[in-house]
This record gives C-alpha cells, sequence and structure tokens, in this order.
C-alpha cells in the first residue's frame, strides 16, 4: 500500500507541513505550464476514489501520530486533491481527530461543487490558486481541461471567501510573457477586489516547469505588481531563490546559443565574449562545457579556441 502521508516539511508559507496526498502523479484538471509536477497525465474532471477511503484512513490516523512534531496539516496531492470523492469525508476526519491547523493546496476548479465547497469553508486555511482573469491567458498558463470554465472558479472563490471560518490565500503565478501583462495585472486587481481573499501570494517559476519555455518574472517586476495590487499582496519566493533560478536558465540558454555557435565555427574566447558580452557568465558556461567535455580546447598561433565535439548542437 503506497504511504500517503509525506513529511514534515518547510514550506515558507505554513511551517512544518505534514502532507496527506490525495491524488497521484498525474491526476489534475489543469495543465499548467509551469508545474514542477510536470505534464498532466490524466486531465479529467472526474471525481473518483483515486486512493481508497481505506487508504485515506490509514492516513490520516499516521497523521493523527505524527501531528506533534508538525505546524499544520496539509491535504494536498501530485494533481488536484479535491479531484478524490472523499475528499470532504477527509475534511471531516482530519477536523475531528487532529487538533492541529488544516490546510488545503487546490487549483480552485472543483468550487461549483457545493459539497467541495462547504468542506473547503471548514479548512483553517485554503491555499487556493488563481493564476489569469483573462480567459486567453487562462488557458494559456493553465490549460484546463476543455469543460472548466474561468467564471466558475472566480464565483467559486467570491463564495468560499464569504462563507469559510478560516483564511483563503489566494496565489497567482506569473510567467514571463504569458499572464504577466498590463491588461492581465489590471483585470487581476479588479477580480481580486470582488474576491477579497485574507492574502493575495504572488509567485513565480522557480522550479523546473512542466515547459522549459515558461520563465519567471525577476524580482523588481513582482515587487511592481505586489505594489500596484495592493496592501494584501505579498511575494512568496526570496529573491535569493528567484536570482539563482534566473541564473541558471540565463546559463542554460546561454550553453545552447554558444554550442550552436561553436558546432559552425570554432572561436577564442574574445570573440566569444564580444558577442555574448556577460564575461562571468560566459566563463562560467564555458568551464562547465569543458568540464563535461561537450568542448574542447585546442591552441592555433599561440591562441586557444573553443570547439564543440560532433552533435552537440542543441
Amino acid at each position: 500500500m503506497k504511504k500517503l502521508v509525506f513529511g514534515p516539511v518547510k514550506s515558507r508559507r505554513l511551517g512544518r507541513s505534514l502532507g496527506i496526498e490525495l491524488v497521484p502523479k498525474k491526476v489534475c484538471s489543469m495543465n499548467c505550464i509551469y508545474c514542477e509536477v510536470g505534464e498532466t497525465t490524466l486531465l479529467t474532471l472526474e471525481r473518483k476514489s483515486y486512493y481508497s477511503w481505506e487508504q485515506l484512513k490509514q492516513a490520516i490516523y499516521e497523521a493523527e501520530k505524527k501531528e506533534e512534531i508538525s505546524d499544520v496539516i496539509t491535504l494536498t496531492g501530485s494533481g488536484e486533491p479535491t479531484l478524490n470523492l472523499h475528499f470532504e469525508k477527509v475534511v471531516e476526519e482530519v477536523k475531528k481527530k487532529i487538533k492541529k491547523p488544516l490546510a488545503v493546496l487546490t487549483n480552485s476548479s472543483l468550487l461549483k461543487i457545493s459539497s467541495i465547497l462547504e468542506a473547503l469553508t471548514e479548512a483553517d486555511f485554503v491555499l487556493a490558486s488563481l493564476d489569469s482573469v483573462r480567459e486567453e491567458s487562462f488557458k494559456k498558463v493553465n490549460r484546463p481541461h476543455p469543460d472548466l470554465k474561468l467564471s466558475d472558479i472566480i464565483e467559486g472563490l467570491k463564495e468560499l471567501r464569504n462563507r469559510m471560518k478560516g483564511e483563503l490565500w489566494l496565489e497567482v503565478l506569473l510567467v514571463k510573457g504569458i499572464n504577466d501583462s498590463s491588461e492581465d495585472i489590471l483585470a487581476l486587481k479588479e477580480v481580486l477586489k470582488e474576491i477579497n481573499p485574507h492574502k493575495t501570494q504572488l509567485n513565480t517559476v522557480v522550479r523546473p516547469p512542466a515547459l522549459k519555455s515558461a520563465r519567471p518574472l525577476n524580482f523588481k517586476e513582482l515587487q511592481q505588481i505586489a505594489n500596484f495590487l495592493g496592501e494584501k499582496a505579498e511575494i512568496i519566493v526570496s529573491k535569493e531563490k528567484l536570482d539563482r533560478a534566473i541564473y541558471k536558465i540565463k546559463a542554460l540558454d546561454l550553453k545552447s546559443e554558444i554550442l550552436n555557435y561553436l558546432i559552425r565555427r570554432p572561436a577564442p574566447f574574445e570573440e566569444l565574449l564580444r558577442i555574448f558580452k556577460n564575461e562571468s557568465l560566459l566563463k562560467s558556461v564555458l568551464n562547465d562545457l569543458i568540464e563535461k567535455e561537450r568542448v574542447i580546447v585546442k591552441k592555433h598561433l599561440n591562441t586557444e579556441y573553443f570547439f564543440a565535439k560532433e552533435n552537440e548542437q542543441e
């Protein structure tokens, strides 16, 4: 029997979080381009016993035994947890048997189902997603099930906020060039006024995404958006972590460009520097390529030339 309890893991938002998984990888109602779990393998709105009630009951029992080493119990999954047919019963049992606060991670897609919305009103924290309020951007960034309506998600979040006993923390994950335009952010601000979440938490692509083309905003851009959205908006990714992610992306991009250049034309460092500009990053990437034997150095007339090894083009 698969173990459905994991952690506690250190969460930036929740502290020590002890997780209970409700759906396997990757059962979801969306196929978000930024998802760290990867591409959705079952895009569905069908609720099923993806894990049986017996499995989930055992998980709750294990979580109860471990609750003293955690700050919060989190219902989650490698997909959308509310797709599990037993979600409502899990919420009820956890609230009954475990003293620690209950948090739920959700993409907000099934809030139109009254029993799910009712169960979520009992959670201490609902960490819900709303990445775009414009249909075009919503489809690009979240790639939802074709029967999923953005209007239902927004109305569901409004209803949840009005009825819930705990707090609604709304996460907005921004992807460069996809859902970060001035039109997107202006429309988002208007809808946030209507939903009135306790917190609006801004995030961006810092972990390996489902699509490599999904790129992060930089910290300054996030800060400008947070300031525009108002006092309830906060950035939930650290500047240091985001800077590291952006550096890695720049290094990967530069690695590809260097290999594509060198496979056509061996070049000395000075020539590469004139083209690619960033000296410290260029040196770091070249050293890495040499160490991995994807680039070799040969001397000609007292000048070192960099050669791409055969078939290294990316």
